[in-house]
């Protein structure tokens, strides 16, 4: 890679505190989440650099030998083949995920935050994780030749649990870890004061915790409006566990047409599951806070955080854009994973498949007109859940045959 030369600061999404780079995550005025500001809004995009880091000059990088690759970014677009005409929208596109290293968008985060750990030094890293955050930041962990601690849900998937063993961390469950708000906030506020003590990274994917590292989902958003010629969509459809990746794909469409790129940002679409939709509860009120739900219901992997860590943001991010939220139930989740796969070739997990779930809903009850270019982001791969996989299948028969009886198929 050649040098990589970029000014940023920092400032607070929700007051005037405006700051040089430092290694905070929090406003020191009011406590607030900050975001990564540049100096200058040209995004230079370097085709000869690998993966996202062809955006090298818009993120919070300042020396390229701190950076980390596998390969993430630049990932497919996919127009639908069938879903499109039966859902009955002009354009519908599928933005896959899935398709870096360690099967979802967490790789872009995993690759700025271990970039970012080298600059300062930092001797490991430390995160949350149901799974998909766990194994791309332990993947990228080897990379960048650092020891990682994560910690997960008390009910988290063992399959997904187990890719993220397979890189070596150090791995505990936290008890009462996803669905009890309260067990969240006091893993999150022990982890910040350990990192703090032991010169280590905190690497939760939420801008809360980690805003350098969640600039590497905002391009996203850059290679979508690439992919569309130069052209952005009409509205995008975000799948929203913690809320990071919506609020970081509003920020790299906005970022895109400052650079002069676009003339127009898309509307941004919230979709979280019915049962763990606190988000969504503070939108419908008119509110500009989230407020922990009381115990989170939905049997989503990925989505399952009852305190949202960016809630605000994303709060932010659907007034600004003209968007909204919405809740879908566990089964129209399922049913779209099972509609992907099945129409469109599309293996992702159910965490994925509910922004599919949002565009139906929407078309369903007219709030979606129909003359729309829609975009799904589809966060990760199929093999990520194991459980899904086999709930998906378990109905269809396999029946056993004689070799002879393969004939009988000649001829249809």
């Amino acid at each position: 890679m050649t040098e990589i030369a970029t000014q940023f600061s920092l400032e607070c999404s929700r007051c005037e505190w405006h700051g040089p780079d430092a290694d905070i995550s929090l406003c020191p005025d009011c406590d607030g989440i900050l975001v990564v500001a540049y100096a200058d809004p040209a995004i230079e995009v370097r085709p000869e650099q690998p993966g996202l880091w062809r955006y090298g000059a818009h993120l919070p990088l300042r020396d390229v030998a701190s950076a980390v690759s596998l390969g993430e970014g630049n990932t497919p677009l996919l127009r639908s083949g069938r879903l499109e005409q039966a859902i009955g929208v002009r354009e519908l596109h599928f933005k896959l995920e899935g398709s870096n290293p360690t099967g979802s968008y967490k790789d872009r985060i995993a690759a700025v935050g271990m970039a970012r750990l080298r600059e300062l030094g930092k001797r490991a890293w430390a995160a949350t994780s149901s799974g998909n955050a766990g194994a791309a930041m332990a993947a990228y962990g080897v990379r960048a030749g650092v020891d990682g601690y994560l910690f997960t849900l008390e009910k988290a998937a063992r399959a997904k649990i187990a890719q993220i063993m397979a890189y070596g961390p150090q791995v505990m469950a936290v008890e009462r870890m996803g669905y009890d708000p309260a067990a969240e906030l006091s893993a999150w506020a022990n982890i910040r004061k350990v990192c703090q003590a032991n010169e280590w990274l905190m690497l939760v994917t939420a801008h809360a915790f980690s805003p350098h590292a969640m600039e590497g989902v905002k391009t996203i958003s850059y290679e979508i409006a690439e992919q569309l010629q130069g052209e952005v969509p009409d509205v995008v459809y975000v799948p929203v566990g913690g809320g990071g990746l919506c609020a970081a794909i509003w920020r790299g469409f906005v970022e895109w047409q400052a650079a002069g790129y676009a003339t127009r940002t898309p509307r941004i679409v919230a979709v979280q599951p019915a049962g763990c939709d606190a988000i969504h509860q503070a939108w419908l009120k008119g509110s500009s806070k989230v407020e922990p739900i009381a115990e989170c219901k939905s049997d989503i992997s990925g989505l399952q955080l009852a305190a949202p860590a960016d809630g605000e943001l994303v709060l932010q991010t659907l007034a600004a854009s003209g968007g909204w939220s919405l809740t879908i139930d566990d089964e129209a989740t399922y049913a779209a994973q099972a509609k992907l796969a099945r129409q469109e070739g599309l293996f992702v997990e159910p965490a994925a498949a509910i922004s599919l779930a949002g565009v139906e809903a929407d078309r369903a009850t007219g709030r979606l007109r129909g003359d729309e270019r829609v975009v799904c982001v589809l966060t990760g791969i199929g093999f990520k859940d194991a459980n899904a996989i086999q709930r998906m299948v378990e109905h269809v028969p396999l029946p056993l045959i004689k070799a002879d009886e393969i004939l009988l198929l000649a001829g249809r």
